[in-house]
């Protein structure tokens, strides 16, 4: 009876630890069980010798976000270990010189040379994800997206980027409008976008909780004349009427090292939790 308990354990975990990859594995996908998917977009560290490099990227910006992907993976264990359910993940395994899936299918690769792995890699990432919406939509009223960056600006603050511009942000009171990625959640709970987005009721709250530096958030309301990323191709994508897409851009002070980052965001998928079951985003259709 012992043995056969154990062989059911053993095929469970290997069904929930399932692993896809893309052509040439340059997009891994783990398949989930519930409807939060997490998206590490550059912290690949392949560069293919046939794939050009990106060198005109309009932004300037080619480096890798270092241990985000350490991060992503250690946030979406503490949900499982505190949830007993598995998030979806997606990775790019492409250096961010050769592809970036965050931005559109024209952009994400070198213009100079067409590349059609590149574009596969593009494609196959963005697929990964609107299968898994496809897949949970069945299940919940509302998905969540939440797709980790990194940057080293000079406030060593932590960026949640709802698609919403520095100048919207800097308004003393929100003005409403359909434009945030989390609309849903706003349609859904009824909520003022002025709580959702810096309010008590924000993720940025429930991080900010655990003392770490946000913004937006209550206490880090306006960015000011500050740097700030609100959140780019993939949030824009992705966001829908039942999804909610989120970019967290992690400070570097929290991913300085791979057992930073991985102590870090333990304490960041605290909060998320708590944000999750104060939204009710487990409710079923």
């Amino acid at each position: 009876m012992l043995k056969n308990i154990l062989l059911f354990l053993t095929v469970l975990n290997v069904i929930r630890t399932q692993s896809y990859f893309g052509s040439k594995s340059y997009t891994e996908f783990e398949d989930g069980d519930f409807n939060v998917l997490i998206s590490a977009p550059h912290d690949g560290p392949l560069l293919p010798e046939d794939i050009p490099e990106r060198t005109e990227d309009s932004l300037g910006n080619l480096g890798t976000d270092r241990n985000t992907r350490a991060f992503a993976k250690q946030f979406a264990l503490e949900l499982t270990r505190l949830l007993n359910q598995k998030p979806f993940m997606v990775f790019n395994n492409l250096h961010r010189k050769k592809m970036d899936p965050n931005r559109n299918p024209v952009e994400c690769c070198s213009d100079l040379t067409e590349n059609l792995d590149c574009h596969k890699a593009h494609e196959e990432y963005h697929q990964f994800i609107s299968g898994y919406k496809q897949k949970m939509s069945n299940s919940y009223k509302q998905l969540l997206i939440v797709d980790f960056h990194g940057q080293s600006h000079a406030e060593n603050w932590t960026e949640i980027g709802y698609l919403l511009t520095k100048t919207e942000l800097n308004q003393p009171i929100l003005l409403d409008t359909r434009r945030s990625s989390i609309e849903a959640l706003k349609v859904s709970s009824s909520k003022d976008l002025e709580s959702l987005i810096r309010g008590e009721y924000s993720l940025g709250a429930f991080i900010e909780r655990k003392n770490y530096r946000v913004i937006p958030s209550p206490t880090f309301k306006y960015p000011g004349t500050g740097n700030y990323y609100n959140g780019g191709y993939i949030t824009l994508n992705h966001k829908s009427l039942n999804t909610n897409s989120i970019q967290i851009e992690l400070a570097f002070g929290v991913r300085s090292t791979e057992s930073v980052a991985k102590l870090n965001a333990v304490y960041f998928a605290d909060a998320f939790i708590e944000f999750y079951r104060f939204h009710k985003f487990d409710l079923k259709v």
